[in-house]
């Protein structure tokens, strides 16, 4: 069966990608996969239910037998990489067409657990699979061009897979879950309809919107619900415009949580009142894919899901004019839901981000159970002069999970009590000995992991940065090799410090037309919440305000030309530092 080359995907490793028991002995090196083109037989008819094989390569010949079947094509040669080292990470460019659908497979060997996360032209997640198993796949339908990312991660066993690409139209969503086991895919909940009195809540927000300008752009969705419960529901959204979208409770309902979430699950805007129904808003720097996560807290029964658009006339919050056009109205926010990710999924994403960054496991993660008000200690060694990041993420039912740690004084050395359930603590201590790490409970209750990482490598390098500082520097750099970005040796980097909360400075750069630029900032000790502005003039080109201490900016510009960055202290302050990174083949 042949099947026609329709683009070339671009094929690079990830530069940091190092064996843990060559870090630890101190001797880093770059783990080196040899990948190969491949001819698959595919010949054969589908087999329907019958066993999928156990050898990666036929496997993969069954997976294209079965996506043919739907109309999907694979876009090249299949991929066969022999030998992937356990925590060596590597990158596949997909440029794809917009309103298609592309469905990315990798097969190895059955004992290894391997990881597929994809991000998107700005480097966001917008699909993963991080299920503990040997086969990962993802279907993306991008809605506009740009170069997307599939990172392959060996979490463990090691050894050879084979990767390939397929397209096809959103008409058809292939779910190879089902044709893995062979059972027949799940069911979704039980369709609800609206009931009278919350007929009557709608019709009171419509109209309390309306008077802001902000009108109704997608019917009311509504499902049946268990305590607890929660959905994800993709939304595509448009930089430069402002949405609102709500939960509403029916029957048995007593109280209903709404989030607005990016591709990694970080949260954007929450509404966490205990009511019945629920508020949130949002305007993207960005245009992309985002999700809405409503979570069931109280009762039981239906709840609906509603969305709202406000096109800024004019210009923007920011002071810029729209990039576009608003979409569609239909295309805003998807007419079904799907199940929210549950505690071991959610830890599994970040382990594997963690792990991308370039941390290995200091120990072993631990798993426990809180309720509101409480906190659970943990002791851990801690070597001065070394790096580490401290994770805490809590179940569907976790409203704020806080982590402090303390050294043998308690005295805080760093805390994350940002108000979210996932937390994360960053430190480089000076002295060597045994550290407390307090996870606390402040609302909600549930389940927890919490996972302590080190940073195998150096701790101080060039340009004068050491400690922290550089750590978060060289975690970003490792994300953004995987996605083909190294430094611009054409553009000096360079770093100031803010004195102030609240405070700005500025920076002017040169971009050469007909490349793609990321460009990062990072924050040093007591700097944890950066915010960065690209603008050219007048015109605010893209902009981040994930509240990170290391955020980036993506951007191809057409002709050459002098862009401002602006570097703002949204929370604390100090030393900062920023460079410019060239995306290569671009």
């Amino acid at each position: 069966m042949g099947y026609p080359m329709n683009r070339k995907l671009g094929l690079f490793l990830f530069a940091g990608a190092v064996v843990a028991s060559i870090a630890a002995s101190g001797c880093v090196r770059r783990a080196r996969p040899v990948n190969r083109e491949t001819n698959l037989n595919t010949g054969g008819e589908a087999q329907g239910t019958a066993a999928v094989s156990t050898d990666p390569r036929q496997a993969l010949e069954q997976v294209e037998v079965y996506l043919g079947g739907l109309g999907y094509n694979r876009t090249q040669a299949a991929m066969h990489n022999p030998n992937l080292p356990v925590n060596a990470v590597i990158g596949y460019a997909i440029d794809p067409r917009p309103n298609t659908c592309y469905t990315i497979v990798a097969i190895a060997a059955g004992s290894s657990d391997l990881n597929l996360v994809v991000s998107d032209a700005q480097g966001q997640t917008v699909a993963y699979n991080v299920e503990p198993d040997a086969r990962p796949w993802a279907t993306v339908c991008p809605a506009t061009m740009g170069r997307h990312v599939a990172r392959l991660q060996m979490v463990s066993g090691g050894g050879e897979y084979y990767y390939a690409v397929y397209q096809g139209t959103p008409a058809t969503q292939p779910n190879l879950q089902a044709f893995y086991t062979g059972a027949a895919a799940g069911g979704g909940r039980q369709a609800a309809q609206l009931d009278p009195a919350t007929s009557g809540r709608l019709e009171q927000l419509d109209q309390a919107l309306g008077a802001e300008g902000v009108q109704r752009v997608a019917e009311p969705h509504g499902e049946q619900f268990a305590n607890p419960d929660d959905s994800m529901t993709q939304l595509n959204l448009q930089g430069g415009s402002c949405y609102a979208f709500g939960s509403l409770g029916g029957p048995g309902i007593r109280d209903s949580d709404v989030f607005l979430v990016d591709g990694q699950g970080n949260e954007l805007a929450r509404d966490v009142t205990p009511n019945v129904d629920a508020l949130v808003r949002f305007c993207p720097d960005q245009t992309g894919p985002y999700q809405l996560r409503m979570r069931l807290y109280a009762g039981a029964g239906p709840v609906f899901t509603v969305g709202y658009l406000q096109q800024p006339q004019g210009a923007t919050a920011q002071g810029t004019e729209p990039q576009q056009p608003p979409p569609p109205v239909g295309n805003v926010m998807a007419t079904t839901s799907t199940a929210g990710v549950g505690l071991d999924e959610n830890f599994r994403l970040l382990d594997s981000d963690m792990r991308a960054r370039g941390y290995l496991p200091h120990g072993d993660h631990s798993r426990g159970e809180l309720g509101e008000g409480q906190s659970r200690d943990f002791s851990v060694q801690l070597e001065g002069g070394k790096c580490y990041a401290i994770l805490g993420v809590g179940d569907n039912s976790v409203r704020n999970l806080d982590l402090v740690l303390k050294d043998s004084s308690g005295a805080t050395i760093d805390q994350d009590v940002e108000v979210d359930a996932r937390p994360v603590v960053r430190v480089c201590p000076e002295q060597s000995g045994a550290y407390t790490m307090t996870v606390g409970m402040n609302a909600g209750s549930g389940n927890f992991y919490y996972a302590p990482y080190r940073w195998p490598r150096g701790t101080r390098g060039p340009f004068g940065l050491s400690g922290l500082i550089y750590v978060r520097l060289g975690e970003v750099t490792s994300l953004l090799a995987t996605q083909s970005y190294e430094p611009d040796l054409e553009a000096a980097p360079g770093q100031g410090n803010i004195r102030r909360e609240g405070g700005s400075a500025w920076h002017n750069i040169e971009l050469e037309g007909g490349q793609c630029y990321a460009i990062l900032t990072v924050g040093g000790d007591g700097f944890n919440n950066v915010d960065l502005t690209l603008s050219q003039g007048n015109n605010q080109i893209a902009r981040d305000t994930t509240r990170s201490a290391f955020p980036s900016v993506r951007h191809c510009p057409t002709e050459n030309g002098r862009y401002r960055i602006e570097v703002s202290a949204a929370g604390g302050s100090g030393q900062y530092f920023y460079q410019v990174f060239r995306r290569s083949g671009s």
